[in-house]
């Protein structure tokens, strides 16, 4: 038997708390939490203004002013790009497309107060949801192939009507052009959503050829939502060039002399409504169908039968959307 003075044992006793030091230790959660209050998510704001955070899906755009619309350098850009294209030499210039382009100018100030926008593209499987509620008209799939029904995919052919309706019945309304655009291009103004430069990696994009769909971007049509993150806004917007264009709560103005679309008026202008005035409502981002001259924030379109001003489709296989909210 070893005596109670090896090192062994005076270690052990050295270590052994005393009763007093038990005391001293904290009990279990019930002493400390009694008397609490119950978890809340929010707070009374008390002198200050309450900050919310978006609804999960959604990005906060912070308010600001950025200059809306392209200017003549960022134009000239565009149409040297669109003549490296295989048609370009004979599409570039075409009536349309210079009207297109005249469409997005003057540059002019526009400031916007805060609002949220949907991280992707309404997806199929959100808007199915919006169907079965009774809310929301279906998709015309008649002409389409059965993976366009994807829940993973952007939802198409719906009509500007459908995309309204399906947005109030989220808790929220179509961005108008003015938001779209700045949640694009930002207070600096990026040409394209992710920065000055294109790149043809960061967007599923078309060519300007006898078939506007290139696979060479990874997909042959439509991708899922969210495909190309590093083509990414620096806020985390995905998909706002490319995959499906959107559509935005304004109309295209046109000259009724000449049939072509107006450009903007040019004043600055602080939280513009939406404008109206026809059937042809905007539409902005750039499809899976579109060439790299469409993809910049700046660039606007129309959802036609024959991608121009002929007759309106009220559905378009690459046509999507997405929602914005106001800022509670």
């Amino acid at each position: 038997m070893r005596p109670l003075s090896t090192p062994l044992v005076a270690a052990a006793l050295i270590l052994a708390p005393s009763p007093s030091a038990r005391a001293l230790r904290p009990g279990g959660p019930g002493p400390w939490s009694a008397g609490l209050d119950a978890p809340a998510t929010s707070a009374p704001a008390q002198g200050v203004a309450a900050l919310r955070l978006p609804p999960e899906g959604r990005v906060r755009i912070p308010g600001g002013t950025f200059t809306m619309g392209a200017d003549p350098a960022e134009l000239q850009r565009a149409m040297e790009r669109c003549k490296r294209e295989l048609l370009g030499a004979s599409r570039c210039e075409a009536q349309w497309t210079l009207a297109r382009l005249n469409a997005e100018g003057p540059p002019h100030a526009v400031t916007l107060s805060s609002f949220d926008l949907d991280r992707t593209e309404v997806t199929a499987g959100a808007y199915a949801r919006c169907v079965s509620a009774g809310s929301c008209a279906p998709p015309d799939l008649t002409a389409e192939a059965a993976r366009a029904t994807r829940p993973d995919f952007p939802v198409t052919r719906v009509r500007w009507e459908d995309a309204g309706a399906y947005c109030r019945w989220a808790g929220g309304r179509l961005p108008t052009e003015a938001e779209w655009e700045y949640a694009a291009a930002g207070v600096e103004g990026r040409e394209f959503p992710w920065g000055k430069f294109y790149n043809p990696h960061l967007a599923n994009h078309g060519a300007l050829a006898e078939d506007a769909t290139d696979a060479t971007d990874g997909f042959t049509g439509v991708a899922p939502v969210g495909s190309f993150p590093d083509g990414a806004t620096p806020l985390g917007l995905l998909d706002m060039a490319g995959n499906v264009s959107e559509w935005v709560a304004d109309a295209l103005e046109f000259d009724p002399a000449t049939d072509l679309p107006l450009p903007y008026g040019g004043g600055p202008e602080v939280n513009p409504p939406p404008r109206t005035g026809g059937p042809f409502h905007v539409v902005r981002g750039g499809s899976f169908l579109d060439d790299p001259m469409w993809l910049r924030s700046s660039a606007r379109d129309t959802c036609t039968m024959q991608r121009g001003r002929d007759i309106p489709a009220p559905r378009a296989s690459w046509v999507g959307f997405r929602c914005a909210a106001d800022v509670p």
